[in-house]
């Protein structure tokens, strides 16, 4: 029996992993993100089931190539829509006035502050400079709404001058709404989820992202700003791992373990660093000191690549570009070649500007995880995205059947080899014990020989207490008083 199931064994293996292993890969792949993605329609998102898992809003956004993502708010009385960037690497919130170059712009929208009614002029202003771009105006007070949540008099910026990069055709935006700490902000105001909790509007003054891709046949995509606890249906196994904020005054930066190329460690990050998981930022910035040999390890397998203080472009693909691995807390988040290729032939890595010696995650990174940002306890958290979500892993049910399958193997491989190696074990150990027996026997058996051979014994003992161990030892050993005994023995016999 036990040789029929080792036979087994091995066909259960090669149906299960085919050539080469194929079936432990895709046990290893499915810890890896992101996984190959399917898309489900809008309106299915958007089903009670959401609400029904937790007490989160959604705000779906629109994307730009996958490196810019922007949502809508309302603000004013009453209320207008702007679109804006959800920024977690700033702390203020602004748009456009009407006052600005921006309303001769007919693809923006610009607040008009003789259009509501709970406009309050704050009487001061304010300037702020961004990685690349500047703006200034007056700070001004007005309702807004996120998500379905009105914010009474929430601190706004009114820009009336700003840098060319912030008006674009292309990817046109309205302003920004910066969702880092209150102790960043160049207007001193707590951010509009913050104000939510401390208005009594929400419980927690928790928001997470979910970053798509390509826009879907109506136009939109899978990207939400979700306010309040994170949503369990988006987290791959029911784990996040949450990294306490530090290092960063007033910003969301937290310590990352390592980071390797290939899987090999080439001190970036080796004693540990910080990162800024920055939903405002396009790519990952590398800290320029890094910048050098950090893109000579990209490159070093292709020759078309072109590398500068802009970043890299490739001309022909992806072949020979390394997956990067970046190891946040105990997860280890992988990104491949075509997770971090953006359009054309740019590679989604750049130099930061002189000064930052920070890891900034954008886009690039934050679109392949699902990212919490809790202001209560200050903390950061990243997930593996999961199949219940809006993005689907395309793993399919035959797959993971094999892979339970695979493990069911692995129990009855453990099964069988303790089946196998019990046979000779217990013959090993049944052969001891009867040695054992055996000693004990012949020793016992001479004892009563020479009790049987002592007339005294058995006149006094009348030939029915051949147990009586202690008496017979007594009268075998002591020749003087008892003359009819035999000399004492020892169990072995030898003075017999």
């Amino acid at each position: 029996m036990t040789r029929d199931i080792l036979r087994l064994i091995p066909v259960v293996f090669l149906l299960l992993n085919g050539r080469e292993s194929e079936g432990i890969d895709r046990v290893e792949k499915s810890f890896r993100f992101p996984f190959s993605r399917t898309r489900k329609g809008v309106a299915e998102m958007k089903r009670p089931g959401l609400q029904k898992h937790n007490a989160s809003r959604s705000i779906l956004m629109d994307d730009y190539k996958t490196i810019s993502y922007k949502g809508p708010i309302y603000i004013g009385t009453e209320p207008r829509r702007f679109d804006v960037v959800f920024d977690t690497g700033s702390s203020d919130l602004w748009v456009f006035s009407s006052r600005s170059e921006a309303s001769t712009k007919s693809y923006l929208r610009t607040y008009d502050q003789s259009m509501s009614s709970t406009y309050e002029d704050l009487g001061y202003t304010f300037h702020i400079s961004y990685g690349l771009g500047r703006c200034k105006g007056h700070v001004f007070s007005d309702n807004v709404s996120l998500g379905g949540i009105q914010v009474q008099g929430q601190i706004i910026g009114e820009v009336t001058e700003y840098t060319p990069n912030f008006d674009s055709r292309e990817n046109p935006s309205d302003g920004i709404m910066g969702l880092a700490f209150q102790k960043t902000s160049t207007m001193g105001s707590r951010n509009v989820v913050q104000n939510m909790k401390h208005m009594g509007l929400i419980d927690s003054a928790i928001f997470s992202f979910i970053l798509g891709g390509d826009p879907d046949a109506n136009g939109k995509d899978g990207s939400f700003l979700l306010i309040g606890e994170p949503d369990p249906s988006y987290v791959y196994n029911n784990t996040i791992a949450y990294l306490p904020v530090s290092g960063c005054r007033g910003m969301w930066c937290v310590g990352m373990t390592n980071l390797l190329i290939d899987g090999g460690d080439y001190g970036f990050c080796s004693g540990g660093c910080r990162v800024l998981p920055d939903t405002g930022t396009s790519m990952i910035v590398v800290p320029g000191p890094e910048w050098p040999a950090f893109a000579a390890n990209i490159v070093k397998n292709r020759r078309d690549c072109r590398v500068d203080n802009r970043g890299i472009a490739c001309l022909d693909g992806l072949k020979g570009l390394p997956t990067v691995s970046f190891v946040l807390g105990k997860s280890v988040f992988h990104l491949h070649p075509e997770h971090y290729m953006l359009a054309g032939q740019t590679v989604g890595f750049m130099p930061g500007p002189p000064g930052i010696g920070i890891w900034i995650l954008g886009d690039t990174f934050l679109k392949n995880v699902y990212t919490v940002f809790n202001m209560d306890n200050e903390t950061v958290g990243f997930a593996h995205t999961n199949s219940t979500g809006y993005w689907h892993e395309s793993t399919p049910f035959v797959v993971r059947i094999k892979n339970i399958l695979f493990y069911f193997a692995v129990v009855f491989l453990a099964f069988g080899m303790l089946m196998f190696l019990w046979g000779p074990c217990r013959r090993v150990l049944c052969s001891a014990a009867n040695a054992v027996r055996s000693r004990n026997s012949r020793g016992a058996g001479y004892g009563q020989v020479v009790g049987l051979s002592t007339p005294s014994f058995t006149e006094a003992g009348g030939g029915h207490r051949l147990g009586g161990g202690g008496e017979l030892s007594r009268l075998s050993a002591d020749p003087i008083s008892n003359p009819n005994a035999l000399p004492a023995t020892s169990a072995d016999g030898s003075q017999l």
